[in-house]
């Protein structure tokens, strides 16, 4: 009996054991391409801030020479 005991408790401990590594496995597919995932989203975010940045910073250097040339002429005057 204690022969059976031994082999149900070794077959046990081997499937847990593989049943663990497969599901490490997966899990670990699974977190990188999340993670791959996210930083895609990141970077297209970074991309667009980058062109609404680049925008705002050709206004207002527009908007500053405006102004400059707008207090040139009135000191003129």
């Amino acid at each position: 009996m204690g022969y059976l005991w031994r082999v149900r408790l070794s077959s046990f401990a081997a499937g847990a054991a593989t049943a663990s590594a497969a599901g490490f496995f997966l899990i670990y597919k699974d977190h990188l391409i999340a993670r791959a995932a996210i930083t895609r989203q990141v970077e297209d975010i970074k991309e667009t801030s980058e062109k609404h940045y680049a925008s705002l910073n050709k206004r207002i250097s527009a908007l500053e020479s405006r102004k400059e040339s707008g207090t040139i002429k009135e000191a003129s005057d």
